[in-house]
């Protein structure tokens, strides 16, 4: 038995300024559909969305393209195996016991 899910996402192409670098680059942000809804809810559009986000990542918006629709299926199980996994190598590694059983 699987244990997936679909999410639904917006990939929005962006030119935006990195401050970090002080250079423009091309970037994209990703959001779901929930995302959207949400800040529809508060009266913030998509635009307003994409600026706040980009704005948290150290970017400021030079111009925002047409989203793409893409759908993507996370498989559960493997998400929460590669977890525990990532889990117990950060636990080993803490406790000096890197590479060893």
């Amino acid at each position: 038995m699987t244990n997936q899910i679909n999410l639904t996402l917006r990939q929005f192409p962006v030119v935006a300024h990195d401050h970090r670098t002080g250079k423009e680059e091309a970037i994209t942000v990703t959001v779901t559909r929930d995302q959207l809804r949400a800040a529809g809810v508060v009266g913030q559009s998509s635009k307003e969305l994409i600026e706040r986000l980009c704005e948290r990542q150290g970017y400021t918006v030079i111009e925002i393209g047409t989203p793409d629709k893409v759908t993507v299926t996370v498989d559960l199980d493997k998400l929460v195996e590669q977890q525990e996994e990532r889990q117990k190598a950060e636990w080993l590694f803490q406790h000096g016991h890197e590479g060893r059983c």
